[in-house]
């Protein structure tokens, strides 16, 4: 049996006209039977909910006192989305005061459990919302799911919370479900039900986990764009859209700079083989871009794609007789490692070692100062060599 799970990020929700897109998708295909929603994204004037969630919680644990204009700034964003789809203001209201309710608890959570708690409310806020768009104004057969009474259940930090492998077991109780399941993600809870969230960008998590457990035969992805282009638009005139990208291509081209997917996002789907779809909300009949396993179609291409990485610093260590000494590039590591510093890309010489890294992750005298006395100290350098070059304006 087919079923199709569609994830709606932040873009997509912005708008009455594109939530009603989003119905008129599930009208279209039956298969479509979970609906993961992210929280309102940029309305025109008005910040993104999930930031105002952010400042709001921690104006909160700071003073006591969550600002009133934040949560109407709130109040505002989904009275944009939802009156003109024909939800009262009265209905809207009655939503929103669930934030209002979770507010007060802020004496009886920990700092990092109540922040998760504000911090997810944006998913379920807007979920609510549209489940009752879609029953009540479109009369789908549809329903809001909550992730906490379902049992997906997180693990580790509160605010960088990881799927407990029991959750999936739990997960397949959503076909016990008729109809459209309305669900939203980023935000789920322990074992115990304190409230935690996946990292920022959690709906693709979620989206992923709720996939792989329902044995999915697609995930579909919908944005503002028609797919993925072999190379950066903004650098190259006209690229070609890829069709098809196995996950482990995708994967490389996203750790670079193709910005198309969390990267942990997809995982749950590529262990499980489920086809990601990244498709356009705007132009719902295109092509797309295909995510899977093994391409079906241009499968002797030499090059896929072609990512690039903006401000990247490269540092260049020589030693005579480098090559000699056993164990020389595990310390020069080490010493990455204890200033917490990534490196991206590795390149060896007879007498020079070579590390690429990120310039946000290098930028600050005192960690290159830091480096560069350790090294000193540990390896006896002849020259510690540290270029930044920006690639792109």
């Amino acid at each position: 049996m087919e079923l199709i799970v569609s994830k709606f990020g932040g873009w997509a929700n912005s708008t009455s006209e594109r939530v009603k897109l989003a119905a008129d998708l599930f009208e279209k295909n039956p298969a479509r039977k979970v609906k993961i929603n992210s929280a309102i994204g940029k309305v025109e004037g008005l910040p993104k909910v999930t930031d105002l969630l952010v400042e709001g919680a921690d104006k909160s644990l700071k003073t006591g006192v969550f600002p009133a204009d934040i949560l109407e700034k709130i109040r505002l964003n989904h009275y944009s989305v939802f009156e003109p789809l024909g939800i009262s203001r009265e209905k809207i209201n009655e939503i929103v005061s669930i934030l209002e309710g979770y507010i007060k608890q802020r004496d009886s959570l920990s700092a990092d459990n109540y922040k998760a708690l504000i911090v997810g409310s944006g998913e379920e806020l807007f979920s609510r919302l549209d489940a009752y768009y879609l029953a009540e104004i479109r009369k789908f057969d549809a329903k809001y799911v909550d992730p906490r009474e379902i049992g997906h259940y997180l693990e580790g930090s509160p605010l960088d919370g990881k799927i407990r492998d029991d959750s999936y077991e739990n997960l397949k109780n959503l076909l016990n479900f008729s109809g459209i399941i309305v669900y939203p993600g980023f935000f789920a809870c322990d074992i115990k039900g304190k409230p935690m969230i996946y990292s920022r960008g959690g709906t693709d998590k979620t989206a992923a986990d709720v996939a792989k457990a329902l044995g999915a035969t697609s995930y579909e992805n919908w944005k503002d764009v028609d797919g993925v282009y072999c190379t950066d638009p903004r650098v190259v005139q006209n690229p070609k859209m890829m069709e098809e990208v196995t996950y482990k291509e995708i994967r490389e081209l996203s750790y670079i700079s193709f910005n198309v997917l969390h990267q942990e996002a997809m995982l749950p789907v590529m262990q499980a083989g489920i086809p990601i779809s990244l498709k356009n909300l705007l132009k719902p009949d295109s092509k797309g871009t295909t995510i899977l396993s093994k391409r079906n179609v241009n499968t002797d291409l030499p090059v896929v794609g072609i990512a690039h990485m903006e401000n990247i610093c490269f540092v260049n260590i020589e030693k005579s007789l480098m090559n000699e000494e056993l164990g020389f590039a595990d310390k020069v590591l080490t010493i990455f490692r204890e200033h917490r510093i990534n490196i991206e890309q590795i390149t060896t010489g007879i007498d020079s070692i070579g590390l690429v890294l990120s310039v946000k992750e290098f930028n600050e005298k005192s960690v290159y100062t830091g480096v560069a006395e350790s090294t000193r100290k540990m390896i006896n350098f002849e020259e510690f060599a540290h270029y930044i070059k920006t690639w792109l304006d």
